[in-house]
């Protein structure tokens, strides 16, 4: 071989042998922020508390009565049957 056809393969051997050892280095990366980030993704934990009515729910009086009787609740009305409602209070759990 030439001299310069054997530094082209050597170039070239060389640039194929340093391709898995970059890709062993992406994928670690890719991991480990990914793993990182498996940490802050975590939800919070949300109370439930009911206030009983006759089946009718009226949103604006169901979000007044949650925040009298839970701390820092929101009231939205939720469906229980055919056309019977009730108030539910959500809430992040302490």
């Amino acid at each position: 071989m030439s001299k310069s056809l054997w530094s082209s393969f050597r170039h070239l051997l060389f640039k194929m042998s340093n391709l898995p050892c970059n890709l062993f280095f992406v994928l670690l990366l890719i991991s480990s922020v990914g793993l990182t980030m498996m940490n802050q993704v975590e939800g919070q934990e949300m109370c439930h508390g009911k206030i009983p009515g006759n089946g009718t729910c009226d949103a604006g009086k169901c979000s007044s009565q949650c925040a009298k009787s839970f701390a820092g609740s929101v009231g939205s009305c939720v469906q229980t049957f055919t056309n019977r409602f009730t108030c539910q209070c959500s809430w992040p759990c302490t």
